[in-house]
C-alpha cells in the first residue's frame, strides 16, 4: 500500500507564482500612491496660485472701487480724471487712493511680478502684490468712464493672463470695478 505523508507544505512553483502576483500588485499599489503623490502636489500649487491671485485681485478692487477724481489739488491725475494709465500704457493704473490717505497710487507689472506703487513722488514705496512663483504674463487695465463729465460711472476693467509651475500653460482672469462714488457733476 502507499502511504500518504504527514508533510504539509509549497511547492517551488507555488512558491515563485504567489511572490510573482505579490510583485504585481505591489507594483501596482505603489504607481497609484506615485500618481496620487503627483496630483496632490499640482491641486496645492493651483490652490496657492488661486489663493495669491485672488488677493491681489481683491486689494486692487478695493482700492480702485474708493479711489477719488482729480480736482487739481493731488498733482496725481489729469484734473477730472478718477483713473489712468500712464503714458497711455493699459498694463499700468494710476489713481488717488482715498482709503490710504489720498495717496497717489498706482497697480503695475515689471518682471512678471504685479506690483504697487505708493506715494508716487518723493515717498514712494513698491510692495510686490504677486510672489515671483506666480508669474503674470500680461496685465491689462481698461478704463471707462475715467472723466468728469462723461456721463458714465467711472470703471476699471483687470486683466490679467497667469501662468505657475505644473500648471496649465495660462490662465486668463478678469474682473470690472466700479467707483463707489457717483460721478455726478
Amino acid at each position: 500500500m502507499f502511504q500518504v505523508s504527514s508533510k504539509k507544505g509549497f511547492t517551488l512553483v507555488e512558491l515563485l507564482v504567489s511572490i510573482g502576483i505579490f510583485i504585481v500588485i505591489f507594483v501596482v499599489m505603489m504607481g497609484t500612491l506615485v500618481f496620487g503623490i503627483r496630483i496632490q502636489r499640482r491641486l496645492l500649487i493651483e490652490q496657492q496660485a488661486v489663493d495669491e491671485l485672488s488677493y491681489a485681485i481683491e486689494y486692487m478692487s478695493r482700492a480702485l472701487r474708493l479711489a477719488i477724481r482729480e480736482d487739481g489739488s493731488f498733482n496725481c491725475l489729469s484734473n477730472g480724471y478718477s483713473y489712468q494709465n500712464p503714458g497711455g500704457n493699459v498694463s499700468k493704473i494710476r489713481f488717488i487712493n482715498h482709503l490710504q490717505g489720498d495717496d497717489c497710487q498706482e497697480f503695475f507689472l515689471e518682471n512678471n511680478v504685479l506690483r504697487h506703487r505708493k506715494g508716487i513722488g518723493a515717498s514712494e514705496q513698491i510692495f510686490d502684490l504677486t510672489s515671483p512663483g506666480l508669474t503674470v504674463t500680461d496685465t491689462k487695465f481698461s478704463l471707462l468712464g475715467e472723466t468728469s463729465g462723461d456721463g458714465l460711472q467711472p470703471r476699471a476693467s483687470i486683466i490679467l493672463r497667469i501662468s505657475y509651475p505644473e500648471g496649465p500653460s495660462l490662465i486668463n482672469v478678469e474682473t470690472t470695478v466700479s467707483q463707489r462714488r457717483l460721478d455726478v457733476d
